[in-house]
């Protein structure tokens, strides 16, 4: 089979930020106790990816073919199937994600919520308390995903991990997307680049602030002046 094109440049583009910035967050979060500083980063890399998967819920209803969550196969049964498949043969090849990279996608986009709202305090304590779990859980799923990635090549000698550089393939000609969509690729990128520098020009170290861009919201972040937890928000008035 040749070389297809499956992946356009704004899914490339998210994938790689959204790797990043959850990167970012676990690595600090672990890493770094949360009186310190340098943890209000851990929490401004989980907004940033919280504002990407935003970005990438639209991409999910009016993306290209295969960044369309009406793509992804994911219902119990095929799942199930894959994953015993996988284990013990060659599993079906897919243009788009499989199985098991698209319930590792679903997990995700459903655990960095679950992370942001555990870890400002809007659910209240017994919320909170959940967040390391959630913190781990996701973790899990990563590594699980780097797994499946890597199993994958053995089983088939098919490197596909290049696919979300290239944006490329193996695969049949009618199963390829029809453009890379370019400029949709430089719109996204200036207006997350600037909503996410506009984010961290609005945080304040010393308060332990961040304003989120174009909302007139102001999160606290990690522990405040007054002894307060990293809980709470504000509403600016100007």
């Amino acid at each position: 089979m040749n070389k297809i094109l499956v992946w356009d440049i704004p899914a490339r583009l998210f994938h790689w930020a959204f790797a990043g910035s959850l990167t970012a967050a676990i690595a600090i979060g672990f890493l770094v106790d949360d009186d310190a500083p340098l943890f209000q980063l851990h929490m401004l890399f989980g907004i940033v990816a919280l504002f990407l998967l935003a970005v990438r819920v639209v991409m999910g209803i009016v993306g290209s073919r295969y960044s369309r969550f009406s793509s992804y196969p994911v219902h119990p049964r095929e799942v199930a199937s894959y994953m015993i498949s996988a284990a013990v043969s060659k599993t079906k090849l897919y243009a788009g994600n499989n199985p098991g990279s698209a319930t590792a996608a679903v997990l995700m986009f459903l655990l960095v919520p679950a992370l942001f709202i555990s870890g400002i305090g809007y659910g209240g304590e017994a919320i909170e308390e959940l967040h390391e779990a959630f913190a781990w859980a996701l973790l899990v799923v990563i590594v699980m995903h780097l797994a499946g990635l890597a199993w994958h090549t053995i089983r088939h000698r098919e490197n596909i991990s290049p696919a979300m550089v290239t944006g490329k393939k193996s695969g049949k000609a009618e199963d390829a997307i029809s453009s890379s969509h370019a400029v949709w690729g430089v719109i996204i990128a200036i207006v997350a680049g600037v909503w996410i520098a506009a984010l961290f020009a609005g945080h304040n170290a010393s308060t332990a602030t961040v304003k989120l861009p174009g909302l007139g919201v102001t999160l606290q972040l990690g522990e405040n002046e007054g002894g307060k937890g990293k809980q709470g928000r504000e509403r600016d008035d100007d």
